[in-house]
């Protein structure tokens, strides 16, 4: 309820003041920015996440140079990624529906377009995003003992795949009728992007009609950045346990998985590519459910 003065505040000046778009975008930026400062539950709440999760990791995980850290590198970023996208995407499927529906209203009485909204809904998520990454990255890179000097390229790529997951979630939302029907689509869409993450599976023993899954894999993209990031310019000792064949560099361990031709410049244009097609999916889908709305209120 104390919300509602707000909103009218915002809306008597876009639809009243027949505001350009620049100036709407703007207006729903801040009124973004705004809900997103007062949702202080929300914000312990995952930085709570954030920071148990980071001592887990750090209470489990002791990397060193020898042939056993190889694996448990792997696994470690693994889990990070997954766990990365699970929360990212469940949190927006579950919240954005119910947002769309009160938007999508708005729009259709023509308080403001639907092209400002999704701009400033999407920029508006990207600084706690970067904060909660902080928060995480800060914690679980010296505890576990990731390497030295690549603590930013760390924050960057995995503040990038969140950002990515959520995009996920705002285009499952957008196109789904209610949260329910949003969180049945959940669960197989992440099978799907664990089984072709990069490691589950060949890439030459895909089957042709699901190529395009791998090439479009979120945790793919998101594993394989960081795998990058972490083992280009180390060396392991050669004596000790290990698994597989000796691998004296971090070269020889990304080409265990068929990484060594891969560049972190790659990754980072295929996640910007997610993004920017998730969110421009996404706007097409508000864009038909406020075309739907006009023609409810207008039989």
């Amino acid at each position: 309820k104390k919300n509602k003065p707000k909103r009218k505040k915002y809306f008597a000046v876009m639809h009243h003041g027949g505001a350009s778009m620049f100036k709407q975008f703007r207006l729903l930026l801040t009124r973004s920015l705004e809900e997103v400062a007062r949702g202080k539950g929300a914000i312990i709440i995952k930085t709570v996440q954030q920071v148990t999760l980071g001592l887990i990791y750090g209470g489990i995980y002791q990397l060193g140079i020898n042939q056993a850290s190889i694996q448990d590198r792997y696994g470690l970023l693994s889990l990070i990624v997954i766990g990365a996208t699970n929360m990212a995407t469940a949190g927006t499927i579950r919240s954005f529906p119910k947002e769309k529906a009160i938007v999508s209203n708005e729009i259709a009485s023509n308080m403001y377009g639907t092209l400002p909204y999704f701009v400033a809904k999407a920029i508006s998520e990207i600084p706690l995003i970067g904060i909660f990454q902080t928060i995480f990255g800060s914690i679980i890179y010296p505890l576990t003992g990731l390497q030295k000097g690549r603590f930013k390229n760390f924050l960057g790529l995995t503040t990038l795949h969140v950002i990515a997951s959520e995009a996920v979630g705002l285009l499952i939302g957008s196109v789904s009728p209610t949260s329910d029907f949003a969180l049945a689509l959940f669960p197989p869409i992440i099978v799907l992007n664990i089984i072709f993450d990069g490691k589950n599976i060949a890439e030459e023993s895909i089957p042709k009609a699901l190529r395009w899954v791998n090439k479009a894999g979120l945790i793919r993209w998101g594993f394989e950045g960081l795998a990058i990031n972490e083992f280009e310019g180390l060396t392991f000792e050669t004596g000790g346990p290990r698994r597989g064949p000796v691998a004296k560099t971090g070269m020889d361990a990304l080409d265990r998985f068929g990484l060594g031709g891969r560049t972190l410049e790659e990754i980072v244009r295929a996640q910007i590519n997610i993004v920017g097609v998730c969110w421009f999916l996404s706007y097409l889908g508000l864009s038909l459910t406020r075309q739907r709305f006009a023609i409810m209120r207008d039989p």
